[in-house]
């Protein structure tokens, strides 16, 4: 099975696949509903028949399907189904979105996406680690490339809930203030202008399916396997046997997992995401107040073609992104100005992109186990000394660059980096390096390599 980070894509076979949207069953937490929306290349619907959800359980091609709902093993998920063979020419992106009633994303525990085979083989496993205020999410999306199929993981959330999330799509949204009325030709209906929640007699079903336990899905050596006398139902759907388990405290209130930070106190900003797009060149200011000798935060970057972006700080020599960007995603770690106020950032770039400012507690935890992706990354490692094993490889002649800084005070974290591993014109990466202690920043300042990181405990005697 393949575990992938937010932005991170992998090849995935031409064959029919459900697709389970996954969260941990907690008592009182918001219901999640999944849905697919099938994009046209110009990356909108071309209708309402292509927004495939539990009240419309059908594409009309047949090659998406809404399986409805499953549980076992502590877990909850709603399943869809795609047969990418029978996908249309016309449709270039199948998007998998959730949706949340009754709260927010961050109010979720355990929220993931899970690619899997007709043979119960999990392909791949993505964690959402960051939501928050959010009441819609791409989790992932399969899009064409050279004549397959991949599937990548998405992470972008709404706080305008699903509406706003299919306004981006094509989807023409009526005032939630008009009565309800039959669309005219042509219109698309959102999910949410449906009830999702039918009557007593569950979910709509798919005129040909229903949802049927998928076994066989892996696990790995430092997971629990289930007893032998387990419920059939309890195979349908058990992500937490095929991921290790990693420390986490509890909430007494939500039973979300939290993982514990290093970066709070003077000099370090906990807000919300602050999201800004354009097309083409933009100078945009990122109004917060940050205080003098200011920790760095994270600029997450995207991109909707395979272009050329640069974004710097005007006044500084060094520039924050200056690249292509792998797969259209990057995240770096952006330093505010030292007496500080707000930051100005100036964007260039031919497309359409997309920039969001993070906390630096969105730094994506590294713990004992393998992660992959592409582009450039920003990792927390907290745990004792260890050894890095680090693999990358890219065709178009590029660089790669791992750093990292270590400590938990501002000032440790705004001194240059120290370099881990150093790599150009696409030479092939394969080295182990030793990690100290944490906390520590696990830094991918250059990359258009797709990379594979494994953390492992130190050898006894090192």
């Amino acid at each position: 099975m393949t575990h992938i980070a937010k932005g991170a894509n992998v090849p995935v076979p031409a064959a029919p696949l459900r697709i389970a949207v996954g969260r941990h069953r907690v008592p009182g937490v918001p219901v999640v509903d999944a849905a697919a929306l099938l994009l046209d290349p110009g990356g909108v619907v071309r209708g309402d028949a292509d927004i495939v959800f539990h009240g419309l359980p059908a594409h009309p091609s047949g090659a998406v399907r809404h399986l409805g709902s499953g549980e076992g093993g502590g877990q909850l998920a709603e399943w869809l189904e795609v047969d990418l063979p029978q996908v249309e020419p016309a449709v270039q992106r199948v998007l998998v979105v959730g949706s949340c009633e009754g709260g927010v994303f961050g109010q979720v525990p355990g929220l993931c996406a899970q690619v899997v085979a007709a043979d119960g083989a999990v392909l791949a496993h993505y964690d959402v680690t960051d939501a928050s205020s959010e009441t819609a999410f791409v989790l992932g999306e399969f899009y064409r490339r050279e004549g397959g199929w991949k599937f990548r993981a998405v992470g972008q959330g709404y706080d305008s809930g699903l509406a706003g999330l299919a306004t981006d799509f094509g989807v023409v949204v009526a005032d939630a203030a008009a009565p309800m009325a039959p669309p005219r030709p042509g219109t698309v209906v959102p999910p949410d202008s449906v009830p999702l929640t039918p009557a007593a007699s569950g979910p709509a079903a798919p005129p040909t399916s229903v949802p049927v336990p998928l076994r066989g899905v892996s696990k790995t050596a430092s997971a629990p396997v289930p007893s032998a006398h387990a419920p059939a139902s309890a195979s349908m759907f058990v992500p937490s046997l095929s991921k290790p388990a990693a420390p986490a405290s509890f909430s007494p209130v939500s039973g979300l997992p939290i993982a514990p930070s290093p970066f709070q106190g003077p000099g370090f900003l906990d807000f919300e995401p602050i999201h800004f797009s354009g097309k083409s060149g933009k100078t945009v200011t990122v109004d917060l107040p940050f205080p003098p000798g200011s920790a760095p935060v994270i600029l997450e970057a995207r991109v909707e073609e395979y272009q050329f972006l640069h974004v710097e700080i005007p006044g500084r020599s060094d520039d924050v992104f200056c690249t292509d960007l792998p797969d259209y995603y990057s995240r770096a770690l952006l330093v505010p100005p030292r007496k500080g106020g707000p930051l100005k950032l100036k964007v260039g770039h031919s497309g359409t992109w997309a920039l969001t400012v993070l906390p630096l507690s969105a730094a994506r935890p590294i713990t004992t186990g393998t992660v992959q992706g592409s582009g450039r990354e920003v990792f927390l490692h907290t745990g004792p000394a260890a050894q890095l094993k680090v693999r990358a490889t890219d065709r178009h002649n590029g660089w790669f660059q791992l750093n990292h800084h270590q400590g938990d005070a501002p000032a440790d974290l705004r001194r240059p980096a120290e370099e881990l591993v150093h790599a150009w014109n696409g030479r092939r990466v394969k080295e182990k390096v030793r990690l100290p202690e944490g906390p520590l920043l696990l830094v991918i300042d250059k990359s258009r390599h797709h990379w594979e990181l494994t953390l492992d405990p130190l050898p006894v005697g090192r």
